[in-house]
């Protein structure tokens, strides 16, 4: 029996959302098992962005070629044995390199996700699918990285990624029996080509600022919740969890919210993002004040990434694993940055210093979104539940 494409790739957002969002709650944790500090192991993460960016830019535009089924399923391989090598790494020098091999697969997996949700949407339902597979996110935060915290309170970190492990591994066998028919054999492309796209530049500038501003600052709050408030893992994963249910419920009522343009929507999302990062800056001493803004917050980055995705996947069908290439590339130059860029200000003023950074981002959003485009046209959004 054939199964359904759209749960799967829903699945696959999870399995490989979930291996990028686990490390920063339980970093405090594998820092101790490893007699790290917990900012070297946010190096690791920053690996992972940095390898991850690359893949996206050279393997991703791949999928336009080999079909972005079969691009996703070696990026499932890739990152089983990448994960495998994390249970088992003796040493933070050899944890950093497993999550640069992981990196490699996230970069070719993602972009072909996002340009499968566009392949499988019936016509007319490429926005309702390519939200229901963004539901995926959801997924990695709420089960993903709750579980994640607390498996390592109970058994430890390694059995975590070995469990992980299990979980990409069972995803390569199940899209082995999943009828896709993805689009193949296209001329070669290449990120050079993609950015000479009209508009893509602006639409790749808003996703780097949703980016930096929710990657630096979730990077740091798992060491806040531990150091700062004295808390448990599972605190910091019960905080990652409000976050993905407010990114769930913003996913369920993405049909209502976007009934207008896409300025619209990305401008009242980063607005949105504004008020939950002050909320988190302001009183970050007050844990059940850091669940209300990490509610809201998800709420709008829903919304936001849905308006940012969905700008990117209509550029120019033709080159759509190159230019989802970028967005990944982009995204995890992001993950890098953000560990860098963050934790200077985190080092000076905590956590506030560093949801002051991302509100920051969110106006020079804010700013791109407002300002007027040549084919305004191409950006409207359907009023209707499609």
């Amino acid at each position: 029996m054939r199964l359904q494409p759209v749960p799967l790739l829903t699945l696959a957002i999870g399995i490989i959302g979930a291996n990028s969002m686990v490390l920063p709650p339980i970093a405090a944790a594998v820092a101790n098992d490893l007699n790290a500090r917990p900012e070297q192991i946010i190096i690791a993460m920053s690996a992972y962005g940095a390898a991850t960016a690359l893949s996206a830019l050279f393997l991703a535009p791949r999928a336009d070629v080999i079909g972005a089924d079969r691009s996703l399923r070696r990026a499932c391989a890739l990152l089983t044995l990448a994960l495998v090598l994390t249970a088992l790494a003796p040493t933070v020098t050899l944890l950093q390199g497993a999550h640069l091999l992981a990196g490699l697969g996230a970069g070719m997996g993602l972009p072909a996700i996002y340009g499968l949700a566009a392949e499988v949407a019936p016509k007319g339902q490429e926005k309702r699918t390519l939200g229901k597979v963004l539901a995926g996110w959801t997924l990695s935060l709420v089960g993903g990285v709750l579980l994640a915290s607390v498996v390592a309170d109970l058994v430890g970190w390694r059995w975590l990624y070995a469990l992980l492990a299990g979980l990409t591994a069972l995803l390569w066998l199940l899209l082995g029996r999943t009828q896709i028919n993805a689009a193949c054999g296209g001329t070669p492309t290449s990120p050079l080509s993609a950015m000479r796209v009209a508009g893509v530049g602006r639409a790749l500038f808003s996703n780097a600022m949703l980016m930096l501003g929710f990657f630096g600052l979730y990077g740091f709050l798992g060491i806040h919740v531990a150091e700062g408030l004295g808390r448990s893992t599972t605190s910091a994963g019960v905080l990652t969890m409000f976050y993905g249910s407010g990114y769930g419920i913003g996913s369920l009522l993405l049909p209502k919210l976007m009934q207008g343009s896409r300025e619209t929507a990305l401008t009242l999302g980063f607005g949105g993002l504004t008020l939950a990062h002050g909320i988190i800056g302001g009183l970050s001493g007050t844990y059940q004040m850091l669940l209300v803004g990490a509610g809201i917050w998800g709420v709008f980055q829903a919304m936001t990434h849905n308006a940012v995705l969905d700008r990117l996947n209509t550029l120019d069908p033709r080159q759509r694993g190159a230019i989802m290439g970028l967005n990944s590339a982009s995204t995890y130059a992001c993950v890098m940055l953000g560990g860098v860029l963050y934790a200077l200000p985190y080092n000076s003023y905590g956590l506030m210093g560093c949801a002051a950074l991302s509100v920051a981002c969110n106006m020079m959003g804010n700013a791109e979104a407002l300002l007027p485009r040549r084919q305004a046209t191409s950006d409207q959004i359907s009023g209707s539940a499609d």
